[in-house]
């Protein structure tokens, strides 16, 4: 990502990097970014810390946590591997799903080979992969509103422990 040579401001930077003022307070507490300061003491981001930040976010998009995004830019690849299966496992899922889709173009445009017009579901139904369920909220003290996220959340299929079932009458 690149960035001119002039400074932003907090919500300035975080605005173009996609992410909270908040988040780029906690960057700076974990001691992963060092803004500059201004003459009157405010925090500017410049070059440097634009680029350092982005490094972060896009870290975090892989699903790092803050403790992995600060050895990661230590060049410790301590605790790496369970993040990077994570995110293979995730890639190779929407390969899969990219396969269906391709899947029902070509049987889409089979059946348009012999005289069948595709229903307008079938057509916008080629945009909408299945739905990802995904949680996400932010965790309280002691991580500081570091941001947890669940993905792709299987269907419950099975219940482990016992099944009690309240009557009122």
């Amino acid at each position: 990502m690149q960035f001119t040579a002039r400074s932003f401001s907090p919500s300035e930077a975080a605005r173009r990097l996609g992410v909270s003022a908040k988040a780029l307070r906690l960057y700076e507490q974990r001691g992963l970014v060092e803004p500059g300061r201004t003459a009157a003491g405010w925090r500017a981001y410049g070059q440097k810390e634009m680029s350092r930040a982005a490094e972060i976010v896009a870290l975090r998009a892989l699903g790092f946590s803050l403790a992995q995004v600060e050895r990661a830019l230590e060049g410790n690849s301590q605790g790496l591997e369970p993040t990077l299966a994570a995110h293979q496992t995730a890639l190779e899922a929407q390969l899969r799903q990219l396969a269906r889709t391709v899947d029902k173009v070509r049987g889409l445009r089979s059946e348009l080979a012999q005289g069948r017009t595709p229903s307008i579901g079938e057509l916008t139904g080629l945009l909408a992969p299945a739905a990802e369920v995904r949680i996400a909220f932010e965790l309280p003290w002691p991580w500081g509103g570091e941001l947890f996220e669940l993905r792709d959340i299987r269907a419950l299929n099975y219940i482990i422990g016992p099944l009690v079932l309240l009557c009122h009458k």
